[in-house]
C-alpha cells in the first residue's frame, strides 16, 4: 500500500499534545502543522503468512523460524497471521532533520507518529475489506517475550522493501526512517 493519502486529524493531534486547538499557545504549533502536514507519505507492506507451530516456544512464518511463547498464544487465537511494516515515509523525517528549532522537531516527529498510526489504520481497513477480518491484536519485537532480533526476521519475509516503501534496516536492527513500525498482527473473523 504505497499510495495512501495522509490526512491529519488535527483535533486528535492537539488532544495528544494536551493543548486546546486555537488557543494562543497553539499558534506556533498550528504554523508548524500548516507547513508540514502534507509532507508525510505513509506506506505499508503486509502479507498473510503460513504458520507452523513447532513447540511451545518456536514457530515458523513462511519457513522462517521465530521464538516466542506469547506469540504462539496469539497465533492460537487468530484466523490470520499478518507480518507487516508501516512507515511515516522518509520525506517527513528528512524534513524534520532540516529543522533547528526544538519545537519544530518535536511537532514534526509527532506528525511522523500520526502518519504511522494512519498507515496502521489503513492496513486494518484494507484487511477488513479484503479478507473480512478484524485485526484483533499484534505483537512488536521487543515486547512480551518476542525477541528484539525478530524484527530482522520480519523484514526477511518481504522482498524489495527499500524499493517499495523506502525502508531500510541496519545491521543492528534500526530502521530508516526511524518512524517505522514492524509487527505481527492477528486477524479474527468478524
Amino acid at each position: 500500500m504505497t499510495d495512501l493519502e495522509f490526512s491529519l486529524d488535527e483535533e486528535e493531534f492537539y488532544q495528544q499534545l494536551s493543548m486546546k486547538r486555537g488557543s494562543r499557545r497553539a499558534i506556533p504549533i498550528q504554523r508548524i502543522l500548516d507547513a508540514a502536514k502534507d509532507i508525510p507519505n505513509p506506506k505499508v507492506m503486509y502479507r498473510i503468512s503460513e504458520v507452523k507451530i513447532i513447540d511451545a516456544d518456536h514457530f515458523t512464518l513462511d519457513d522462517i523460524l521465530f521464538n516466542s511463547a506469547m506469540t504462539i498464544e496469539k497465533i492460537r487465537h487468530a484466523d490470520l497471521v499478518i507480518p507487516n511494516i508501516v512507515t511515516s515515509g522518509l520525506e517527513i523525517e528528512n524534513y524534520c532533520m532540516t529543522k533547528d528549532n526544538m519545537l519544530e522537531q518535536y511537532i514534526t516527529m509527532e506528525l511522523c507518529n500520526f502518519a504511522c498510526r494512519f498507515a496502521q489504520k489503513a492496513m486494518a481497513e484494507h484487511i477488513k475489506k479484503r479478507y473480512g477480518m478484524e485485526l484483533a491484536d499484534c505483537i512488536y519485537p521487543g515486547e512480551e517475550g518476542f525477541h528484539l532480533d525478530s524484527g530482522k526476521k520480519i523484514f526477511d519475509l518481504f522482498e524489495s522493501i527499500e524499493e517499495t516503501i523506502g525502508v531500510t534496516l541496519s545491521d543492528s536492527g534500526l530502521p530508516t526512517p526511524s518512524r517505522t513500525a514492524y509487527a505481527i498482527s492477528f486477524g479474527k473473523n468478524q
